[in-house]
């Protein structure tokens, strides 16, 4: 009797569940919209963990195949894309204004600063990376200090300790100082954001 009962309410709730799927559906046939057709998603991307809840602004934007866990400060107009996860468990993970964590990226226990690009597949774990700084795709930074105004480039990999100091570009793995950036990279931070 206990297990018909069990049975009975997995298969009430498999139909709450699809009938919501269905008015999805739906409403957005209703609407007319072309501009916005997003198909019903059963991930749940934003959670909370041991009694955290991430905070996310009001322009803040979640990819529905991203995942923002615990202890996660969003701020105005951030990005999180597909398929990235945001982790803060016993230490906070933030994102500044108007900086995006592209594809497939993974943020530890790490700090953001504004007008940040974090390119594709890139780890950042236990660090911190400065106002206008450009990551470059695939790139690892594990308790590292990245300073503003910076450029890590593609594939490489910023040991544990590494601090790289403001307006340089960094590159190789282990990654190294190559050269101080000019005036039009610097500039091109602001656009890219």
């Amino acid at each position: 009797q206990v297990l018909a009962l069990k049975m009975s309410r997995q298969l009430f709730g498999k139909v709450i569940r699809e009938t919501g799927q269905a008015l999805e559906v739906f409403g957005v046939k209703v609407m007319e919209s072309k501009s916005y057709m997003d198909h019903f998603s059963r991930h749940r991307n934003v959670m909370p963990l041991k009694n955290s809840v991430p905070k996310l602004a009001e322009t803040a934007w979640v990819a529905p195949t991203a995942t923002v866990i615990g202890k996660v400060e969003m701020k105005n107009g951030s990005s999180v894309w597909f398929g990235t996860v945001v982790r803060g468990e016993d230490s906070e993970a933030s994102i500044g204004s108007r900086s995006n964590v592209q594809d497939q990226s993974v943020l530890h226990h790490s700090t953001i600063g504004e007008d940040v690009t974090i390119g594709h597949a890139v780890i950042i774990s236990g660090s911190t990376i400065g106002d206008r700084c450009l990551i470059g795709m695939k790139a690892v930074i594990v308790d590292s200090e990245v300073s503003a105004d910076s450029m890590i480039a593609a594939g490489s990999v910023l040991r544990s300790g590494t601090k790289v100091p403001p307006k340089q570009l960094w590159a190789g793995n282990p990654a190294t100082f190559k050269r101080d950036l000019n005036r039009k990279e610097l500039d091109f931070f602001g656009e890219i954001c």
